[in-house]
């Protein structure tokens, strides 16, 4: 008997290190884009996403969000390549 498992799911939200406590949450990949502004729920401190930020931890939630996209890409192209054989 052969098991088949389920392809691996993408995930949907990312890690964001909030600049003013430190305290790490998770936002939605669709929310995290250029000029989009969060709000932390541990103090409140609205958080905004830019490409050209000083913040460590938004440099590091958008390089995540660009892999995980990049990658949904390359999946998506390899699948298409794989239907025209």
């Amino acid at each position: 008997m052969t098991l088949q498992l389920a392809p691996p799911k993408s995930p949907d939200k990312i890690r964001v290190l909030c600049t003013k406590c430190r305290v790490p949450f998770r936002e939605k990949i669709r929310n995290v884009r250029e000029g989009t502004q969060v709000q932390c729920p541990n103090c409140n401190r609205l958080i905004t996403f830019s490409t050209d930020s000083a913040d460590l931890g938004v440099q590091r939630a958008f390089t995540e969000v660009r892999r995980i996209k990049n990658g949904l890409m390359l999946s998506i192209h390899r699948s298409s390549d794989d239907d025209g054989l």
